[in-house]
Order: structure tokens, then C-alpha cells, then sequence
């Protein structure tokens, strides 16, 4: 599956978003970032049609910036026909124009949600993530009096009026960014401020130092006015560095902070009572950080591209079920193309296929990516262990924790899926039903009819909440077994679905490993008798 996708500039904030967006999603979904800023369209669409030109044939078109993606319609009016999702950064623009263009709307604010939703029927809120680990907790905050601030230096951000206030109390505003507004900046008093980065975006200081900047502030302030924020990102990042935090109710901050609990809300009237307050208040700012970090620790970059896949989903296939078929593998790679294809032929099209290779040494990974490459199902390539293990039950949880399906087939790389097969599944899968299908060995249908886990399916909910596979049978001879005890316990129904076939490619003859066997016996008596 093939998603274009625009951000602005790649070095700033929306630049840094897409890449945190594509650096979680590239193993499901084969990505083309085109950069296209407002002041150079024409540019950007030679760049997309030049990848049109060379045979890529974009499955979905993830817009990153409201002025960029309209003037690229405009210009190319054929992207209408391509699905897509129009990510507003800022609220200054919502109310302009109905966005009909595009099939769904995100942002990531109450406030901004609920301005799209007066003119646009599809529309997500897909908060802001940061990179958790990169902007880790510090232990323990500085005692210097310093008052921070992180971001570009324009009229509406209100550095100023923070340094004013700052130096009136005797306190230093130390920080970085860029100086966008020059004018605005010569305004700014500069005997209490030490700030890290010059006029023009290209003297921004690295992402090292500004991790680091966090470490000398006493508090962060994000002073932002006008409706011009649907973050900040540097607000949350002072939040996971347990930064103590004020802000003024726009972008993020109305929908995450909590007046005194997690952080301080302020408005212009207010500012300085409250900035000294949170300053000379040693248990506030001990009770501040540490909440805000337990609201943070929610807003991974992760989670928010996870969330972004899922609105992928949703535009192409609107309420229809995800199925997520969840193939293990090992040391199958000249059969598991024919698998695979099984399962990219199926009429029914909101699918994606996750393989799990538990510890294969031939060339699986090379063919599961270049079959990623050439198929519209999205395709996640998993190594889930090694082959000095039995790793069968591990392999299918990890597949099912990553799968963003809402029902999960569970199949063995023997098995070919048969026409209309995922139709079917659909149709019978249900609260607590855990179907099974009908395999078909050399022409004829099995009449085994005790359920078998390795051509099965069942709602993820249930799948998770029931426990999942049991990772304790660690060898061969007791999955299925253990499997149809617990479920059974917790009242699921086996469905057997006869129309359901899968044919079978490779022929396995009964596997004799009576040692195994018996201890997963003794294992199962051990835990159900």
C-alpha cells in the first residue's frame, strides 16, 4: 500500500510529526514523503508527478499542511480521486473553507474538532506524540531562577512579555529556537534572556541541545494567543522532562492541563501572580511535574502514528471490519508467496496481513518485503523469535498486539486461503465466537471437527481479554488443547464454518515428538485438573 504524504518543511514541527508518523508506520505501509511548502507547490507536484511518472500509483494521500494541500487540488485535480487525510496543525484556518476535498479531517483539539465538524462530516482527533524516550524525566530540577521557553520567536508566542515579567522578578528566561519575526525581536529585552538560535530557520540548534535546554529551567511557559497553536510540541516535551508548565487555554493545553493539578493555566491578566506562585512554590512544582508526567506518558509518538494508520483504515474501508490475518512462519519462503497471494486475492478489502517469523534463516524477510512492496494489502513483517525455540503461541500474540484489525485470523504458512474465504469470516465472527474453518488436503475436505487454533478466528477484543495464547506451552503438544479449556471457561463458542476452506500446500506428515508431547500433557494436568 502506497501513501503519499506532504508535510510543509522537513526540519520543523510538522516535518519532524511525518517523520515520527512514517517511522512507526514503515513496516506496514510503503511511504513517499514529498515536501511541499505554500511558497512552492509547483515544485512539490514535480516531485509527485514524477513518481507518478515512474509507475508508483498512490493508494492514499496524507496532507500535512491545510495551504499546501489546497493549492496542490488546484493545481492537480486528479488527487481528488486519490483517498486522503487533511491534517490541520493550526486553528487560524478551520473556519475558511468546507475542506470537501478531502475525505477526512484531523486535529487534535476539542476546540479544533468540533469548529471542522460545522461544515465536514469525517473528522478525527489525532493528538500530538513525542518521542518518550528522547525526552526522558529528570530527576531533579534546577534551583537557578530560570523561566523557560522553547519555539520559533513571532509577536503571538509573547516572549516580550515573558521576559518583561521574568525580569521584574528577578528571574532569566533561558531557552531556543529561531527568530521569525525580526522586527518583533529587536523589541525583545535581552539583558535576562539567554536564547539559543538566530534569525532565519537555518540556526535552529540540533535536537541534542534542545533536550537538553529543558535541564535549566525551573518552569516552562508556552505564552501562545490568537488561535495559532494545535500543539505546542515543546509543551508536551517539557511535560515529560517533568518540567513544571503554564499555559495560556489554547492548542493542546485546554484539552490536557488541569488548572493546579498537572500544570497552571494563565491568561494575560493573571500571568505574573501566577508565574511567581509557581517559582517560589518548591512542593507546587513537585506535585505539577510529577502529575504531568502521568498525563504524558499517554501521548507517545508511537500511539499517535498507530492512530494515524487507523484513520488510514477508516477512509478506505469507512465501518467495514479490519481483518487482520496473522500468518507464522519458519523456513517457508519458497511456499509462503502462494499464502500470501491467497490472501491479497480475497474479494473482501479491509484486510492487512502481519507475518510473524519465528526465527526463519532462509530468505522470508526479503520475499514478505518485496511482496510489501507490490501488494495493495498493507503487509508488517514481524521477527517474533528464534529457531531454538517453540515460539508458535509468542509469534500469534505479537502479530495480535500489532494488528489493527478488529478480528483476527489466525492461519498456518500451509494454507491457502479459498475464494470469498474472508467474506465468510466476516459474516460469522461475533461476541465470544472463536471460528474455525474446513482445510482441504489434497482435494478433499478434512472432516476433522475438534477446533484447531491454526486456521481460526475471533474478535481481538475477546481474543485479548480472554487471555490470549498461552505462552506457557513452550513445545509441541498441548496449544490447541489449552486453548479450547480456557476459552470454553469463559464461555466462548467454537464455531466450525464448513464454507470457510483453506487449501492445504504443504504437506506436513504427523509430527512424532512424543518427549514434547507428554510434558505439555503433564503441563495442562498440572494447571487444569
Amino acid at each position: 500500500m502506497n501513501i503519499l504524504i506532504t508535510p510543509d518543511i522537513p526540519e520543523w514541527a510538522i516535518g519532524n510529526l511525518t517523520k515520527s508518523i512514517i517511522r512507526h508506520n514503515k513496516g506496514r505501509f510503503n511511504f513517499y514523503m514529498v515536501p511541499v511548502h505554500p511558497r512552492g507547490v509547483p515544485q512539490g507536484l514535480g516531485e509527485v508527478q514524477a513518481l507518478i511518472r515512474s509507475g508508483i500509483k498512490f493508494d492514499f494521500w496524507h496532507a500535512q499542511y491545510w495551504n499546501s494541500a489546497r493549492q496542490m487540488v488546484e493545481y492537480m485535480p486528479d488527487l481528488k480521486n486519490i483517498p486522503s487525510l487533511l491534517t490541520h496543525h493550526n486553528h487560524c484556518s478551520l473556519k475558511d473553507f468546507d475542506w470537501k476535498d478531502f475525505d477526512m479531517l484531523n486535529e487534535m483539539t476539542d476546540w479544533g474538532v468540533n469548529v471542522l465538524r460545522e461544515n465536514h462530516p469525517n473528522v478525527v482527533k489525532i493528538p500530538h506524540g513525542i518521542d518518550l524516550d528522547e525526552y526522558s524525566y529528570i530527576d531533579k530540577l534546577t534551583d537557578d531562577p530560570h523561566v523557560g521557553y522553547v519555539g520559533r520567536v513571532l509577536p503571538w508566542k509573547n516572549l516580550k512579555r515573558m521576559v518583561e515579567v521574568a525580569g521584574k522578578n528577578k528571574y532569566k528566561v533561558v531557552g531556543c529556537g529561531y527568530v521569525d519575526k525580526p522586527d518583533y525581536w529587536a523589541t525583545v529585552p535581552k539583558e535576562n534572556l539567554d536564547f539559543a538560535g538566530g534569525v532565519g530557520r537555518d540556526t535552529m540548534v540540533s535536537p541534542n541541545m534542545e533536550t537538553e535546554v529543558y535541564r535549566k529551567m525551573k518552569c516552562f511557559v508556552m505564552y501562545s494567543t490568537d488561535e495559532k497553536e494545535s500543539g505546542t510540541l515543546p509543551l508536551l516535551e517539557a511535560m515529560a522532562r517533568g518540567i513544571p508548565v503554564l499555559a495560556t487555554e489554547q492548542g493542546m493545553a485546554r484539552d490536557i492541563i488541569k488548572d493546579g493539578e498537572n500544570g497552571i493555566i494563565f491568561d494575560d491578566a493573571n500571568f505574573e501572580d501566577r508565574l511567581i506562585m509557581v517559582m517560589e512554590d518548591k512542593s507546587l512544582r513537585e506535585k505539577l511535574r510529577k502529575n504531568a508526567w502521568q498525563t504524558i506518558k499517554n501521548f507517545s509518538e508511537e500511539r499517535m502514528a498507530r492512530n494515524y494508520a487507523k484513520a488510514y483504515y477508516k477512509v478506505l474501508h469507512g465501518d467495514n471490519s479490519v481483518v487482520s490475518v496473522i500468518v507464522p512462519t519458519f523456513n517457508r519462503c519458497d511456499d509462503l508467496l502462494r499464502v500470501l497471494l491467497s490472501i491479497e486475492k480475497q474479494d473482501y478489502p479491509a484486510k492487512e496481513i502481519i507475518v510473524c517469523d519465528d526465527g526463519s534463516s532462509d530468505d522470508t524477510e526479503i520475499l514478505v518485503k518485496e511482496a510489501k512492496r507490490k501488494f495493495k494489502t498493507p503487509i508488517l513483517y514481524l521477527k517474533t523469535g528464534t529457531k531454538l525455540e517453540y515460539g508458535l503461541a509468542k509469534a500469534r500474540n505479537a502479530g495480535a498486539i500489532e494488528a489493527l484489525g478488529s478480528i483476527l485470523l489466525f492461519m498456518d504458512d500451509r494454507y491457502a486461503l479459498q475464494e470469498g474465504a474472508l467474506t465468510k469470516i466476516v459474516d460469522t465472527s461475533g461476541d465470544k465466537i472463536f471460528g474455525f474453518g474446513v482445510k482441504v488436503v489434497k482435494g478433499k475436505d478434512s472432516t476433522k471437527k475438534d477446533f484447531m487454533e491454526n486456521f481460526a478466528w475471533i474478535l481481538k477484543k475477546d481474543f485479548v481479554r480472554a487471555g490470549m495464547f498461552c505462552e506457557r506451552m513452550d513445545q509441541y503438544g498441548g496449544l490447541s488443547q489449552e486453548t479450547r479449556e480456557r476459552f470454553r471457561s469463559q464461555m466462548f463458542n467454537f464455531l466450525r464454518v464448513p464454507e470457510v476452506k483453506a487449501d492445504e500446500i504443504i504437506h506436513t506428515p504427523r509430527v512424532k515428538k512424543r518427549d514434547e508431547v507428554w510434558r505439555m500433557k503433564l503441563k495442562l494436568s498440572k494447571m487444569y485438573e
